[in-house]
């Protein structure tokens, strides 16, 4: 088999590395809340109410979408998920219509459902193939990460320049950006049709789904339940959550500080890239910190940089440091806490635990959602000071104990 097999390895690899690069070509990916707002013409609280119905699809769709994976392969998951995403983003660039914009989130929540997962399962069962040792098995899959990462780090400015050139009219243009991530992902499904799949060690399918469904329950209820486990758990999904709603404000504030849309895709790629530099920084800091006062401070920090905004709301200096400040401290601190739950985790459950953590990330980034959009409509400014206190006060009653 590993002789049969051989030949297909290194074209595989190629052909995820371009997969990879094409489904990332986010070319929207600095311009959702300028689409909302002005393209689509809707409010805070509408905006947030779509993203939140999408959130909760993926949730849904998680482990019914693994079972195509396992039935008819990751081949099939991927150019389906692939497909099905591009179908979304399609919608979502021509339509205005509310109905059909919440048919393009189903549509888009079952095709990241049917990818997530499907091409790292993919990358390892290829290597694996070939007698590739664990070592070089994580070469391939950073390679294929990075690939991802080029692809938004180009895909964001282009995405915002192409909107401020005066190429096409404005509020069109913002539609267009949608519809060309569309096009890459369905380059991306072109490319898995290509694919040469190594046969899968998966058992019954309706088995696994069963007890997928089971497992992720008993591993939701595990890291709450734990009493080591539990003040961790907490603290990674509530604070995730309140960084992670940055991602969607800077470009509001970047829009009420006067700043040229086309600038905003350069501040996406610079916050994604200082945190990646950040992120190789991690053993030193935590050295030098220790692990739970790194934590601690990673969850601080971006509480005080929410009421930094707050208090200095009109200078672009200042929001800036908030911006680049609370997504790199959100992208900087997701692998800590995720160490920090393995440790606390027996073999046996570690899998189905932190799956549960992260179910149970997506309720909590869902719940907050709507509350944010009926905050920013109501007043953006105290919005960000809200947010601020709350993350700060969950920095404080959620600290790491010292072991």
């Amino acid at each position: 088999m590993i002789k049969e097999y051989k030949t297909h390895y290194k074209s595989n690899n190629f052909l995820l590395y371009g997969f990879s690069f094409f489904k990332s070509l986010q070319f929207f990916g600095s311009l959702c809340v300028p689409f909302y707002l002005i393209r689509l013409e809707l409010s805070y609280t509408w905006m947030f109410v779509i993203e939140t119905i999408f959130s909760v699809c993926v949730f849904l769709f998680e482990v019914p979408t693994g079972i195509i994976a396992d039935k008819f392969g990751r081949k099939t998951s991927l150019f389906l998920g692939s497909l099905g995403f591009g179908i979304s983003f399609f919608i979502l660039g021509f339509t205005k219509n509310i109905p059909f914009l919440i048919f393009s989130q189903i549509i888009g929540a079952v095709g990241m459902s049917l990818i997530s997962g499907a091409d790292s399962s993919l990358i390892y069962e290829n290597a694996k193939s070939v007698e590739k040792s664990p070592e070089e098995i994580s070469v391939i899959a950073s390679r294929y990460s990075g690939f991802s990462t080029v692809a938004m780090l180009l895909a964001f400015p282009l995405g915002s320049l192409f909107v401020s050139s005066g190429i096409m009219e404005y509020k069109t243009a913002l539609g267009f950006v949608f519809v060309l991530t569309g096009i890459g992902l369905f380059i991306a499904s072109f490319l898995v049709i290509f694919i040469k799949e190594p046969k899968s060690e998966n058992g019954n399918s309706e088995k696994s789904a069963k007890s997928s469904i089971l497992e992720n329950a008993k591993g939701c209820l595990e890291a709450f339940t734990n009493p080591s486990l539990r003040r961790t758990s907490l603290n990674y999904s509530i604070i995730s959550a309140f960084t992670f709603l940055m991602f969607w404000f800077y470009q509001s504030l970047l829009f009420e500080n006067k700043v040229d849309i086309g600038w905003n895709g350069f501040v996406a790629a610079g916050f994604n890239l200082a945190a990646s530099l950040l992120l190789f920084a991690s053993g030193f800091i935590q050295k030098k910190l220790g692990t739970n006062k790194t934590i601690f401070l990673s969850a601080l920090i971006p509480g005080l940089l929410y009421i930094l905004i707050f208090a200095f709301y009109n200078n672009l200096v200042v929001i800036l440091l908030g911006i680049f400040g609370v997504t790199m401290l959100k992208l900087f601190r997701d692998p800590i806490m995720i160490t920090q739950m393995n440790t606390k985790i027996s073999d046996e459950n570690r899998a189905t635990v932190l799956s549960g953590v992260s179910m149970f990330s997506r309720i909590v980034i869902a719940i907050f959602y709507p509350l944010s959009g009926l905050l920013m409509d109501s007043n953006p400014k105290f919005t960000y000071l809200i947010i601020g206190l709350a993350t700060v006060l969950c920095s404080i009653f959620l600290r790491e104990k010292a072991e």
